[in-house]
């Protein structure tokens, strides 16, 4: 408990210090026009039905992610977008009593069923914290592994480096990243194509679209170790795994 303590009190917004790599605008992806108002009300309103509503679609992806980070006993991991918890209690459980599964997500309603959610369990040690991606309430190296599923692509297409940046630096030397997500790919496939034009028509409805999620990675400064193609209803899904060179 000692550690989840210390977590609780030093959770202040800390700017960002260093973006390896270089910018680089060739994600070439559709923007996002729905605000962050709107995106934190939109999910607060289906936070209650978004696991068996929309989860239920995404769980046999997300289970090979989460077995991709290989979270191990006394590790802190942290959940960018951990929605109602599901995802983020297992990581607590993994992590065990030494341990620490800490999530963050723009949605209050959302927070608070995580909350019970990983305090109804004995066998977690967690904390959720309402905020956002862009800017990590964290201090710099203080997590061994970090975890987005769905959640990269929610993102405007210039705040995929911010996001992939500050993940970068709350990651201490040799940390490892995860991430699971709607992935571009040219030429496009038929449900891809399918997919963005409903995003184009459709951009508040449907608000997220494929990114490339290597890419993005990559140029944040991470060594991309692992880049699975998966799909999900005939839409390709990227599957990723980096980890931050050791200092």
């Amino acid at each position: 408990m000692r550690t989840l303590t210390k977590l609780r009190n030093r959770t202040r917004h800390k700017t960002r210090s260093h973006v390896p790599g270089r910018p680089n605008d060739a994600q070439n992806v559709a923007r996002v026009v729905t605000t962050q108002a709107e995106t934190q009300a939109n999910y607060d309103r289906i936070a209650r039905f978004y696991e068996p509503l929309e989860g239920i679609w995404e769980r046999r992806v997300r289970s090979a992610a989460v077995a991709a980070l290989h979270v191990g006993p006394g590790e802190s991991v942290l959940e960018i977008g951990s929605g109602p918890g599901y995802t983020l209690a297992e990581f607590g459980r993994m992590a065990g009593p030494n341990g620490v599964a800490v999530g963050i997500d723009l949605s209050s309603k959302m927070c608070r069923l995580a909350h019970r959610r990983l305090t109804s369990d004995s066998r977690t040690v967690g904390v959720v914290v309402q905020g956002d991606g862009g800017q990590l309430p964290f201090d710099d190296s203080r997590f061994d592994a970090a975890f987005m599923s769905f959640t990269l692509e929610l993102f405007d297409t210039p705040q995929i480096a911010v996001v992939a940046a500050e993940t970068y630096r709350i990651l201490r030397p040799g940390g490892r990243i995860t991430v699971v997500s709607l992935r571009k790919e040219d030429p496009a496939p038929l449900m891809q194509r399918g997919y963005e034009w409903g995003h184009s028509t459709f951009p508040k409805l449907l608000d997220c679209r494929p990114i490339r999620v290597g890419q993005a990675l990559a140029e944040a400064g991470f060594v991309i170790e692992d880049d699975q193609r998966l799909s999900m209803w005939g839409l390709p899904v990227a599957l990723v795994v980096g980890s931050k060179p050791p200092s």
